[in-house]
């Protein structure tokens, strides 16, 4: 086998494991299970984690073991800082710890709370609870609450993206490479309680999970790749609100995908990705059943605000101001360019796939903006750095990719 052509399927494998694990445990609080199941599916979880460090098997990984222990130790032994890891995802795990019941929901405050108490609680309730979730079962075992050590679970679901993404490579020196960068990039967002490095990782892992299913002809394979393509879409829509955006858009890239360089479109893809997309939309589903609002409907019409912030030149000249000075996305947009216009003649297919998916979550996230209830310059001072990491970490990632591709055509 090539090294253009090189999975890992054990990598692969271990990687589905723990996904479904992840999503399991956020079933069993959907459905409000016995404690004592979400216990057992946390310990199978746990078992197999120790297995990844302990057995010889992936002792070539010894680097990733070191970093992924790393990251476990500096969540354990740093505060929570930013304020809306502690709002808007540690404290629904904290409710989650006390009230045992995912669709908890502080209504019984009403008559003593003002609108804007109100507002507060349905941008804290109305956050995807599959991390927040997993950190409540956590905590549940050990008998007590504190804002430091469930930032650890973020370590624990970003595992299956990080093994699936460096399954695909071969050389040790790649695999390094992409993790140094990944951290260098990115590396506080996995420790500081934020769902951002999550959000990321799964976002470049779904889009590589699908590029490949166009590609591979084994059916075993591409079955293999659906059902984890389900997990990942699963994880990454129940992450953030964000996710929610991701799942569609890369559906939508697809089926450009297909039309350009295929005959028929797959209706396999199609169904898989609508039923990962059934525990958000039952989220959702609960959550405007309540009488709940979200967060951007708070104040006035969101329409007018993203046409007059469109038309607004302040606000034009604050969004360009922003992107020009986010060094990270110049960078790894400038390399991918590079490896774009270098490996073109071979990698047309994927680069088109990976530039459609950058060009539609680029205009969603500038959407996101001009309608949110925070001014433009709030919102992008208090975020523009984080928000555009999952943008970053996909063009480092398919720049290195594409090397990869290209360096096993020149061997041949």
């Amino acid at each position: 086998m090539n090294a253009n052509n090189y999975v890992n399927f054990d990598l692969v494998k271990y990687a589905t494991l723990i996904g479904v694990l992840i999503v399991f445990n956020y079933f069993l609080w959907s459905i409000n299970s016995w404690q004592i199941l979400r216990f057992i599916n946390f310990f199978f979880l746990i078992t197999i984690l120790i297995y990844f460090f302990i057995s010889k098997k992936f002792n070539y990984l010894w680097y990733l073991k070191f970093i992924i222990f790393l990251l476990l130790i500096i969540c354990l032994g740093t505060p929570t800082v930013p304020i809306d890891s502690r709002t808007f995802f540690l404290l629904p795990g904290k409710i989650l710890f006390y009230e045992s019941d995912l669709y908890t929901r502080l209504s019984i405050y009403s008559s003593t709370i003002n609108f804007v108490g109100h507002d507060f609680l349905d941008t804290v309730f109305s956050r995807p609870k599959l991390a927040s979730s997993l950190s409540a079962t956590f905590a549940q075992i050990l008998g007590f609450w504190n804002d430091i050590f469930p930032k650890t679970i973020n370590v624990i679901i970003i595992l299956p993206a990080i093994l699936f993404l460096i399954s695909f490579f071969k050389d040790k020196i790649l695999i390094q490479l992409w993790l140094f960068l990944m951290l260098f990039l990115s590396g506080k967002l996995f420790v500081n309680g934020l769902m951002d490095g999550i959000l990321s990782l799964y976002f470049v892992s779904s889009i590589l999970a699908t590029y490949k299913i166009s590609i591979t002809n084994s059916l075993y394979e591409r079955n293999k790749l659906y059902f984890l393509m389900l997990i990942f879409f699963i994880i990454l829509s129940l992450s953030k609100h964000e996710g929610g955006v991701m799942v569609p858009l890369i559906l939508f890239s697809k089926i450009l995908l297909d039309f350009m360089y295929k005959s028929k479109f797959d209706y396999k893809y199609l169904i898989i990705t609508i039923f990962s997309l059934f525990p958000i939309i039952f989220w959702r589903y609960i959550f405007l059943k309540s009488g709940s609002k979200m967060e951007f409907l708070h104040y006035g019409d969101p329409i007018t605000r993203f046409i007059e912030r469109l038309l607004s030149s302040d606000d034009l000249l604050t969004l360009f101001s922003f992107l020009v000075y986010n060094e990270k996305l110049i960078i790894s947009l400038a390399i991918f360019i590079i490896c774009a216009f270098k490996f073109y003649s071979h990698n047309r297919k994927l680069i088109f796939f990976v530039s459609i998916n950058f060009l539609l979550y680029f205009l969603a996230l500038i959407s996101a903006v001009m309608i949110s209830t925070h001014s433009v310059l709030e919102q992008l001072d208090q975020s523009s750095v984080r928000i555009f990491i999952p943008l970053v970490l996909l063009l480092v990632y398919f720049s290195i990719f594409l090397a990869k591709n290209n360096y096993s055509i020149d061997k041949r």
